[in-house]
C-alpha cells in the first residue's frame, strides 16, 4: 500500500467519535489517519497528537473525562516510551511505559507531593527511594 494523497479532514464515525486532522489515501483508496490530528470519542476521551498507520503513534496527549491525562509517546494506540500519567487525584508517574504499563526508570509523585524514584514494573515498584530536595538557607 503506497500513499498517494495527503488530506486534511473532519470526520464523524458511526459510533459518534470525531476526528479532525491529517490523513492519507492509499493507492487502493483506503483513508487512514496519518500526521497530526485530534480524535474525540463519544464518551469524551480526547487524543491530540501524531498518527501513523491509522493509530496513535508518536507524541501525543490523551485526556479522560475523569481528569486523568497521559502525555508522551505512543506506539500502536498504547502508552509506549517516555511519558507522564497524571491520575485524577493529582498523583503522577513520569518515566518509561511499555504497552500501557509502567516499566523501567521512573518517578511517582504521591498525594502529599513527595517524589519516589526507582524501577517500576507494571504494578510493582520494589526499592523506591524518596527524592529529597534540599534548600539551603542564605
Amino acid at each position: 500500500m503506497s500513499e498517494i494523497t495527503s488530506l486534511k479532514i473532519s470526520y464523524i464515525f458511526p459510533n459518534g467519535d470525531k476526528y479532525e486532522g491529517e490523513c492519507c489515501r492509499t493507492s487502493d483508496g483506503v483513508v487512514m489517519r496519518k500526521g497530526s490530528g485530534t480524535q474525540t470519542s463519544a464518551s469524551g476521551v480526547t487524543y491530540t497528537g501524531e498518527w501513523d498507520n491509522d493509530k496513535m503513534n508518536g507524541r501525543g496527549t490523551l485526556t479522560h473525562p475523569s481528569g486523568a491525562i497521559y502525555s508522551g509517546l505512543f506506539r500502536d494506540n498504547m502508552y509506549h516510551g517516555k511519558g507522564t500519567y497524571r491520575f485524577p487525584d493529582g498523583t503522577e508517574y513520569t518515566g518509561t511505559f511499555n504497552n500501557n504499563r509502567f516499566e523501567g526508570e521512573g518517578e511517582f509523585t504521591d498525594s502529599q507531593g513527595l517524589v519516589w524514584t526507582g524501577m517500576f514494573r507494571n504494578k510493582a515498584a520494589l526499592g523506591l527511594k524518596l527524592k529529597v530536595n534540599m534548600v539551603r538557607g542564605m
